[in-house]
């Protein structure tokens, strides 16, 4: 038998192992989008407990764009999270609306005004450890999942929790100046894809 019929057999085991088991792309969506709320449910818990109840700016457009992002990113992770599937359309998925986000954030830069101060604050932090904290809860599931394309599905998971931690930040940061939103928000969660990439694509590899 080739490496490659061993590799084939290997990806049907375990597919035909993890449709028998709890786990399936139901229960792994379901769960994806448990993260998303429980990004949320952080984000309003904390705004009320550090007295900032009036810092969410709002639905529209921002923070319904990343509860979109997250949304297409956990569907076309599960579609990956079993080794049968291998569409290589779902990394351009996850991309386009990380790609629309990108846009519409620096649509804000070149048509508002922007102040001559930049506040940085501590957002890229917030962003960083939040993403941890989402990634060590999501695990508990992931665990068992069986990709086939390992370095396709730590960047769709990567999207699904840099997602969530925006959308909890955006009920926390009361600083909506474009340059801000720019510099804190968007170009360190560009960093944190590309810093946590290796770690978490070895995560999936089987």
């Amino acid at each position: 038998m080739t490496n490659s019929d061993k590799t084939k057999q290997l990806i049907q085991t375990l597919s035909f192992d993890l449709e028998k088991g709890s786990l399936n792309i139901y229960s792994l969506f379901f769960s994806c989008l448990g993260l998303l709320g429980f990004g949320i449910l952080l984000g309003w818990s904390v705004s009320n407990l550090i007295g900032k109840t009036n810092a969410f700016p709002g639905w529209w457009p921002e923070p319904t764009l990343l509860l979109v992002w997250g949304i297409v990113s956990s569907y076309l992770f599960c579609k990956l999270a079993f080794p049968e599937e291998r569409s290589a359309w779902a990394f351009w998925g996850a991309g386009a609306l990380l790609f629309v986000w990108i846009i519409y954030i620096l649509s804000r830069f070149f048509t508002e005004e922007v102040t001559d101060h930049v506040h940085v604050g501590l957002c890229s932090v917030i962003i960083a450890t939040t993403s941890i904290l989402f990634g060590a809860c999501a695990w508990f599931f992931l665990k068992n999942t069986a990709s086939s394309r390992p370095g396709l599905s730590g960047f769709l998971f990567l999207n699904l929790l840099l997602a969530s931690s925006n959308l909890s930040l955006k009920f926390v940061c009361s600083v909506q100046d474009p340059a801000h939103i720019l510099i804190s928000h968007l170009a360190f969660t560009l960093v944190w894809i590309a810093v946590l990439y290796v770690p978490i694509r070895k995560k999936f590899s089987w």
